[in-house]
This record gives C-alpha cells, sequence and structure tokens, in this order.
C-alpha cells in the first residue's frame, strides 16, 4: 500500500492505494482541517494509527513549511516510510501523457497538476475544464491530441478565491455586511442569500466564462469536471450539461504518480 497525502490550503487530505502496478481504488478517502488548528502532528498520527510502519508516502503540498513538517513529524512517529513530495512536471508519461503549458512548468501549483491528472486519467481522450473549488478556486483547460487520444496537452487556466475566502472579505472588509451563510436562490430577498447567491454566481460565471471560451478554441464544449469541498454548490450554479463532479481528483493524480513514476 501507499499512504497519498494531498496538503490543500485549508485541510489535508489522504488516502491508500495499493502501490503495485495495477493500481486499484482509492481506499477509505478522509480529511481533517489544518488552517488554524494546532498540533496537527499529534491529530494526523492520531488519524494514521493504523497505517501500516514502513508504508511509503506520496504527496503534494500547496500549504507552505510547517504544515509540511508536521506530516513529516506524524510519519516519524508512527515509522512510516520517507516523505516523498512531488511537485508539477513538464510532461507525465504513464498510461495517459500530460504536457505542462506554464511558461515555468514548476511554478504551477502541484495540486493544480495532480489534479488535472486525475481528470485525465479518468477521461484520456476528452477536452476538460477541470474545477478544484476549494480554498481557491482554480479553472484549467486540457486540450486532447486528435491524433493520439493518450496525449493531452495542458495549456492554461485560472486562479480566483474560493467560496470561504469571498465570503470572509465582505464580511471584513464591508461595514454593514454579515458573515453570510444560507442557500444561493433565483432572486434573493435578504441580505444573506444576496451574498451567498452573488458569491456562488460568480464562481459559477467564471467556469461558464472559461468553458465557452474555451469551446471557442476548440469547436466543442469541452467537459466540465469539478472537484473540491466546494464542487457541489457551484455546480449547482451551473447551466453547463456536460458537468460532472468528481472527488479526490488530487489523490487520483498523486496515485498516477506513485504507480508509474
Amino acid at each position: 500500500m501507499t499512504l497519498l497525502v494531498d496538503v490543500g490550503n485549508s485541510a489535508i487530505k489522504w488516502a491508500e492505494t495499493p502501490s503495485d502496478a495495477h493500481g486499484g481504488p482509492l481506499q477509505d478517502p478522509q480529511w481533517v482541517l489544518h488552517r488554524g488548528v494546532k498540533d496537527i502532528a499529534s491529530q494526523l498520527s492520531a488519524r494514521w494509527d493504523k497505517v501500516s510502519q514502513g508504508t511509503p508516502i506520496v504527496a503534494c503540498n500547496v500549504a507552505g513549511s510547517d504544515v509540511a513538517a508536521a506530516v513529516e513529524q506524524a510519519a516519524r512517529t508512527l515509522d512510516l516510510g520517507a516523505v516523498r513530495w512531488l511537485h508539477a512536471q513538464t510532461r507525465f508519461s504513464g498510461p495517459i501523457s500530460l504536457v505542462n503549458g506554464y511558461r515555468e512548468p514548476r511554478q504551477l501549483g502541484a495540486d493544480r497538476w495532480h489534479c488535472m491528472l486525475g481528470a485525465c486519467s479518468a477521461w484520456p481522450a476528452l477536452a476538460l475544464v477541470v474545477v478544484n473549488a476549494g480554498t481557491a478556486t482554480t479553472v484549467d483547460c486540457i486540450e486532447s491530441n486528435s491524433s493520439d487520444s493518450h496525449e493531452a496537452h495542458f495549456i492554461g487556466g485560472f486562479i480566483a478565491p474560493g467560496v470561504r475566502l469571498m465570503l470572509e472579505a465582505l464580511a471584513r472588509e464591508t461595514a454593514g455586511l454579515p458573515a453570510a451563510a444560507g442557500a444561493a436562490t433565483s432572486f434573493p430577498d435578504n441580505t444573506d442569500a444576496a451574498i451567498v447567491t452573488g458569491v456562488l454566481d460568480a464562481q459559477a460565471g467564471l467556469v461558464h466564462q472559461v468553458w465557452q471560451r474555451f469551446g471557442a478554441r476548440l469547436g466543442a464544449a469541452p467537459r466540465v469536471v469539478l472537484t473540491g469541498g466546494n464542487a457541489a454548490a457551484v455546480h449547482a450554479r451551473l447551466s453547463i450539461g456536460t458537468a460532472g463532479i468528481e472527488d479526490n481528483l488530487v489523490l487520483r493524480g498523486l496515485a498516477m504518480r506513485a504507480r508509474f513514476d
């Protein structure tokens, strides 16, 4: 088995997966918040206490060195294998090939890269708009090579504040707006609903704009794939028939790297 660990901006997600060449499904994906949490290493040690000693760890991190150190401390406490931290590549070659079109490939966030790998592993021959709706919302475009159904190209993407950051900014930076909660609606008639609907429709509007622009480039509609903690809320505000939700795409991308890299 291999322990896959996705250290995001607010949460740490993990799952085990068979480490042989045949791979296998993620085993019981779980998560814990680390944003604002003290002694995260102890919490991880408690949650990972059933992981076998010596289990290798394959991980990516966008949260900074302190959280990475907590992951490594938990691994040492439990006598797990060393943590192999993965970053974005110029190209991944395995069952599918993904070419990184960023001007400086290593500048691309590790979560975005592995999220795209996870999406390509599920839809290797399709043009994709991959949306990771977490602390930040990222929207990335992947072209499929029509002459080779196993080769894809990341051509560029977008980063915006996520749902929570937008809600917090309105509450913090304005004098009269509350920390809003509740559901989006078609025509808000109260302030909480106005804020929540405005934020979610702004997120959906970004996705729709990118989807239309990419479709014009392709001459065909790409598939939209959403993942992340706010995927369902954003998906509910979209009017794109091909849009769907897939959980744990970053972990699935890490699983690809663990097996074939």
